[in-house]
Order: structure tokens, then C-alpha cells, then sequence
């Protein structure tokens, strides 16, 4: 089974055109920059709007240019990617493994074929190794919370979206959880502060994005500006946002929906008791969905929370884990295949665009169903029923 697993891997990293592969490690020189910037200037890069991730990413990014002294950054970096995603196939295979189920089989395969799906992206940007955090802190959530936290809180510092795993645990495992990512946070905050000056400057920049052309918000008017125009697009903040009517509204509606459908995760946490992993999905494909921002690589994140649900008997999103899967083959086809198309305006680009963020809203909006047609129960109470994995220690 791994070998077959590690085919599929290599497929989906190494089987598109040269000139593709071009574009989606496109970063890697910008990383690079940073990379060095920090290493010799002792500070953050503050005055570079692109610089858009908590000092946790800094970190990370430099990690490859101290081994290599500033040689061979890109292979290093590849290097560091394909550790984080054996690491995860790994973690995934015990656990299904240990589960028995047959249904827990499908656990590695959605990580595998989501990562192939999504294609070279995934290696030239650093969103899987932040999907490697929020994976591993699910699987140890329920046993070891105390590593479980550590690992929560690294990708809150690389990435802030990895804080959705905490939100469907209960009792003694979320405070445990909770209490040793708040220690682990604050003393890495504490040392990456010090680290430098900017480490911070990104909520300036962060706060400042508009309308990016592929976030699902930004999909009907894209439509219209093809019927009759009156909006343009313009490079910022390293990548292309919709300037034009309403666009402003729009943005705003999207932090509003945010709001709103973290309010119904917390009623959904309160009123319907659905497992943790299943919650988890559903806030991140929530945030995807309603984010003002939407790269490609983004649906990794998704992928990786779905791979941990199909290990759990109990899990009510199968259904959705496929449309999960067909969102990250669109996205790929959207970047890089037809991404010269998306980023003029194009009724092509515009299209696979549709395609794309339709899948993502359908399943947003299934996923969120399922957890309260097939998990409401009228009792406040629920069993918190913990994923098997193999090496952690009990300490429920």
C-alpha cells in the first residue's frame, strides 16, 4: 500500500510540464529574499506589503537557507515539503492502521489523492507543512493534548488557520489541549518578537487585501464585468484584486459572513455535539469559502482535515470528502494550467473559476447540513469517542 501511495505522490509532483512547474514555484525566489533579508538584517521583511504571515513563517523559511548557507534554497525547500508530507502519510497510515476499519483505509488515499489533485502548488508553497501541524494536532488531540497543543499552536505561528482544531473538543482534552498551545504560543512568540523588528507587521499588511479574483465573493463579479465591464483588476499585495462598484461591499460582506458562520459553528458545537475532526472541516472549508483572499494552495488545508475525518467511523462528511477532492482537481486546472486566463479576466478563466468555487461552496454548504441532519441529539451531553493512533500515550 505505501508503495502505491508514494507513486501517486510522486505523480502528482512530477508529471507536469516543466514550464508549468515554473509557475507554481514562482515563490520560492521571494522566500528565498526573505529568507535572507532575515538572516543578515536580523528583522522582518516590514516593508514588503507581500509579507502577509505571522513570524512563525519566517522561521520556517529560513530554515532552508541556514542548511544550505544560501545555496540550493528551492531543492531545500522541496526537500522540507516532502518531509512534512511522508510525516503526514505517515501519522495517516498508523492511525488507520490501528483503527482496523476498513472505512479508516480511506484516510491515507484523501491525503494522497487530494496532494496529487492539487498538484506541484503544494511543494512550491508552504501550506502543506502548516496542513502537517493541524493534522497532527487532531490525531493527538484526544491522547496527547499536551503534544497535541504544541503542534496547534506552531501552525496558528505559521499560519493562523490551524486554530479551527480546537473547536470540537470537549472537557478535560480541550483545556489540556488549549492550555499547552497558549504556553508553547507564548514563549515562540516571545523568542520570534525578540528574533527581529516586523514580526508583527503583517496584520497591517493582512488587514489592507481587498477583493482577490479568486475568492469565491469575488466570482459574480468577475461574471458581470464579462457582460458589461466597470471593474478592472490591479496587482496588490502580490496578487490580483477586483477594483471597481460594490467591490468594497463586498469584501466587507465577506469578514460578515465570517462572523455569522462562526456563530453557527458555536451553535453547532453546542447544540449538535458532532466530532471534533467533522467541526474542524467544516470551519475550514467555511473560512475558505467566505475568505476575501483564496489561493490554490489553500485547499490543502481542507484536504488534510478530510483525511483525518475518513479515519473516523463516526464521521458524517464521506459524502463531502469527494467533493473536497474534485475542489482541489478544479483547482488545479484554475493554477497554473489556466491561470494566465484567470488572471486577465478571461471568459475561460472565468469559467474553471465558477467551476472551482461552485464545488467549494456546495461543499461548505453539504458539509454543514450533514453535521446537523445526522449528529442533532436532544441531549446536551455526548461521548467524546477519541481517533486511534498508534504510539500515543493515554492521558485522557
Amino acid at each position: 500500500m505505501v508503495t502505491r501511495l508514494l507513486m501517486v505522490v510522486f505523480t502528482g509532483v512530477t508529471a507536469l510540464p516543466h514550464s508549468v512547474w515554473d509557475a507554481s514555484a514562482a515563490d520560492l525566489t521571494l522566500y528565498g529574499a526573505w529568507a535572507e533579508h532575515i538572516v543578515h538584517q536580523n528583522a522582518f521583511p516590514l516593508d514588503d506589503e507581500r509579507w502577509q504571515y505571522p513570524p512563525g513563517a519566517g522561521a520556517l523559511l529560513v530554515v532552508p537557507w541556514l542548511i544550505g548557507g544560501g545555496l540550493g534554497y528551492n531543492w531545500l525547500f522541496f526537500a522540507l515539503v516532502a518531509a512534512a508530507d511522508a510525516g503526514v502519510l505517515s501519522l495517516l497510515i498508523r492511525a488507520a492502521r490501528a483503527d482496523g476499519l476498513r472505512t479508516a483505509q480511506a484516510g491515507p488515499w484523501i491525503w494522497t489523492l487530494g496532494v496529487a489533485l492539487l498538484g506541484r502548488v503544494c511543494y512550491g508553497r508552504f501550506d502543506l507543512i502548516v496542513a502537517a501541524t493541524a493534522i497532527a494536532a487532531l490525531l493527538w488531540s484526544a491522547r496527547r493534548p499536551a503534544a497535541a497543543g504544541v503542534a496547534a499552536a506552531a501552525g496558528v505561528l505559521l499560519k493562523l488557520w490551524p486554530v479551527v482544531v480546537v473547536l470540537g473538543l470537549r472537557r478535560r482534552t480541550l483545556w489540556r489541549m488549549s492550555a499547552a498551545a497558549a504556553c508553547a504560543g507564548l514563549v515562540a512568540m516571545a523568542g520570534l518578537t525578540a528574533l527581529g523588528p516586523g514580526a508583527w507587521s503583517f496584520l497591517e499588511f493582512q488587514s489592507k487585501r481587498g477583493l482577490q479574483i479568486e475568492s469565491v465573493a469575488a466570482t459574480p463579479l468577475l461574471v458581470a464585468r464579462l457582460m458589461n465591464g466597470g471593474w478592472t483588476i490591479v496587482h496588490r499585495y502580490g496578487a490580483e484584486e477586483l477594483s471597481g462598484p460594490a467591490v468594497s461591499t463586498v469584501a466587507r460582506g465577506c469578514v460578515a459572513v465570517m462572523i455569522i458562520g462562526g456563530a453557527v459553528l458555536l451553535i453547532t458545537w453546542w447544540r449538535v455535539r458532532p466530532p471534533a475532526t467533522d467541526l474542524a472541516l467544516a470551519a475550514v472549508l467555511l473560512a475558505l469559502a467566505a475568505s476575501r483572499v483564496l489561493s490554490p494552495q489553500y485547499l490543502v488545508w481542507a484536504v488534510g482535515v478530510a483525511a483525518v475525518c475518513a479515519l473516523d467511523p463516526r464521521t458524517t462528511q464521506r459524502p463531502v470528502l469527494v467533493l473536497v477532492l474534485a475542489t482541489a482537481l478544479a483547482s488545479q486546472v484554475e493554477f497554473p494550467f489556466l491561470y494566465d486566463r484567470v488572471a486577465t479576466g478571461s471568459g475561460p478563466g472565468v469559467v474553471v473559476l465558477a467551476v472551482r468555487n461552485g464545488l467549494l461552496l456546495w461543499a461548505t454548504a453539504w458539509s454543514l447540513v450533514r453535521l446537523w441532519r445526522d449528529n442533532f441529539q436532544p441531549s446536551r451531553e455526548s461521548p467524546e469517542v477519541p481517533i486511534t493512533v498508534v504510539g500515543a500515550a493515554s492521558s485522557a
